[in-house]
C-alpha cells in the first residue's frame, strides 16, 4: 500500500520494512561505517523518511470489468493527469510537524495523497496548496527520482547539505545561549546570597555590622586619648620610645609608687 513507500530527501523510493531493518542493522554495525550501509549517509533515521501516498484510481483503458483484476493507476490529485510514465516531474508534499499531537483533522489530512506534479504546483501555487496540503515550507518539498544528468540532483544534493549545516549552526548557538544563561543564573544567585549575608533581610546585617565597627573604632580611639594624655600609660603602651637609663626607670618606679 502507499503507507508502506517512504522517499529520503535525495527523492530515492524505499519500502518502509526495508528502511527500517537497514537502520536497525547500520545501528548494530560494530564499525558504525554508515557510508557502506543500504541507505546512504544524509539518511540519520526515519526522521529523514517522509510516507509517499500516491493517488490512484482504475485505469480508463482496461477493458476488465472484475474488480479484483481491474488496474490502477497513479494521478496527480489536482490535474488528474497520469504520473505512472515517468517522464512527468512529480513532488512529495511534506508537512510541517505540529507538538503537542494531532486532532481527527490533522490524521484525516495526513492519510490523503502527498504526490503532485510540477504542473499542479505552478497552477496552485505554494500559498494555494497550503490549505489542502499544509503547513509546509517550500524548501522541504521533495523531487521524486530526480535525474542524474541536468545538475538537478547536484542541486538537490547541495541544498540538503545546505540545510544540514544550517540546523547545526542553528543548535550550536542554541547550545552556547543555555549556557551562557546557566552561568548568567549562577552568578545571580551568588551575588543574591552574598547580598542577604552582608545586608540580611531588611539590612539589618548590615547596620550590625556598621555599628560593631563604629563601637570598635570608638573604643580604640578613647584608648589612643587616654595614653597621650598619661604619661603612665604613655611610658607603658607608648610606641616608638627611647631606651630609658638605669636612673631614669629608678625615677619613673618611684613616681608610678608615689
Amino acid at each position: 500500500s502507499a503507507a508502506e513507500i517512504v522517499a529520503c530527501p535525495f527523492g530515492k523510493l524505499y519500502k518502509r520494512e526495508k528502511a527500517l531493518e537497514a537502520l536497525l542493522q547500520r545501528s548494530r554495525a560494530a564499525s558504525g561505517d554508515v557510508s557502506t550501509a543500504t541507505l546512504g549517509p544524509h539518511i540519520r533515521g526515519m526522521k529523514d523518511l517522509h510516507p509517499v501516498r500516491f493517488h490512484v484510481v482504475a485505469d480508463s483503458s482496461s477493458k476488465d470489468v472484475n474488480l479484483k483484476h481491474k488496474k490502477y493507476v497513479p494521478v496527480c490529485p489536482i490535474t488528474g493527469s497520469e504520473i505512472a510514465s515517468g517522464n512527468v516531474p512529480l513532488f512529495l508534499i511534506v508537512r510541517l510537524k505540529k507538538k503537542g499531537g494531532g486532532n481527527s483533522a490533522n490524521v484525516e489530512v495526513d492519510e490523503a495523497p502527498n504526490v503532485i506534479s510540477e504542473r499542479a504546483i505552478k497552477e496552485m501555487g505554494i500559498a494555494g496548496l497550503q490549505s489542502e496540503y499544509g503547513p509546509f515550507d517550500e524548501k522541504d518539498i521533495v523531487r521524486l527520482a530526480p535525474p542524474k544528468t541536468g545538475g538537478i540532483f547536484d542541486e538537490i544534493q547541495r541544498n540538503w547539505e545546505a540545510k544540514m549545516a544550517e540546523e547545526s549552526e542553528s543548535k550550536l548557538r542554541k547550545k552556547k545561549y543555555k549556557k551562557r544563561k546557566r552561568i548568567g543564573d549562577a552568578f545571580k544567585s551568588v551575588s543574591s546570597v552574598s547580598a542577604s549575608v552582608t545586608n540580611g533581610p531588611n539590612g539589618t546585617r548590615g547596620d550590625e555590622v556598621r555599628a560593631k565597627k563604629s563601637a570598635a573604632d570608638e573604643a580604640r580611639s578613647s584608648v589612643h586619648s587616654a595614653v597621650a594624655h598619661s604619661s603612665v600609660l604613655s611610658s607603658l603602651f607608648g610606641a616608638g620610645k627611647k631606651q630609658q637609663s638605669e636612673k631614669e626607670k629608678r625615677d619613673g618606679l618611684f613616681t608610678r609608687n608615689c
